[in-house]
């Protein structure tokens, strides 16, 4: 099994940089045969330089950079376009869902498509929570998704720690028009329309400071998104089901 880890990145130069080495170091360790795709988003501090500067030397990850800003869910998308895995994992760039999460969701991967992190499921660790006011958007921000693109039977679709077998994830990720925060809504919405058996798994989790979601910017986008969302795929989806066999049992290592 060939793993491909994605990694969004704006203005992360601080907060991304320390990570890598740990990053390359557990990957190198566990999968021999990985794939790193960090992705900066058009950056307007020195994560491209110091990324560049953390992967030189290792064939086995590579720097997409561009610019300007196009979002997180662009930069997911770009990510797993370029991805090569059978197994195509993305997770947020302050590692809030710790590297070691990764064996248990490959172990649950071989008996699904998709599966996704949550923080909303009673077995998740939280370690560090959101201030009131976050929490308090994310309970709004919920009712108003399930109103207008379903989802009800997921307690967290934001968690920035999902993964899907490879052939799938670029199909669906393919089909995506979502740039910003809602892209993880879409994929979703779009995996379910085409009938994917997706998991949702309890993870750890600790916020750290220094989100780049803006409350009111976030609201307007929050609606014209789902709006887009029920607009852009009216139907059914889909997809090459024969482009995604069955991968291995996802131990470490193995």
């Amino acid at each position: 099994m060939r793993l491909s880890v994605v990694v969004p990145a704006y203005n992360e130069a601080e907060r991304l940089g320390p990570h890598l080495g740990p990053v390359l170091a557990f990957l190198g360790g566990h999968y021999p045969d990985y794939e790193l795709i960090v992705v900066d988003d058009g950056s307007q501090d020195e994560t491209a330089a110091r990324v560049a500067a953390a992967l030189a030397g290792e064939p086995r990850a590579r720097l997409i950079s561009y610019r300007p800003n196009r979002g997180k869910g662009y930069a997911v998308r770009t990510g797993v376009l370029a991805s090569s895995g059978d197994v195509v994992v993305f997770m947020d760039a302050d590692l809030s869902t710790p590297l070691d999460e990764i064996p248990r969701l490959l172990e649950r991967l071989a008996a699904a498509d998709v599966v996704i992190g949550s923080r909303g499921l009673p077995e998740a660790e939280i370690h560090v929570r959101p201030p009131l006011h976050r929490r308090a958007a994310s309970w709004i921000f919920d009712q108003i998704k399930y109103a207008l693109v379903g989802l009800r039977a997921f307690q967290d679709t934001q968690c920035g720690f999902k993964g899907f077998r490879g052939p799938l994830a670029r199909q669906l990720f393919a089909l995506g028009r979502v740039d910003r925060f809602m892209f993880d809504v879409e994929i979703l919405f779009l995996a379910e329309r085409a009938g994917l058996r997706i998991v949702e798994m309890p993870v750890a989790w600790a916020d750290r400071p220094g989100s780049k979601v803006r409350f009111w910017e976030g609201v307007v986008n929050m609606f014209r998104d789902l709006g887009r969302i029920r607009r852009l795929h009216p139907g059914r989806v889909v997809l090459d089901s024969a482009a995604a066999p069955t991968p291995p049992a996802g131990r470490a290592g193995h």
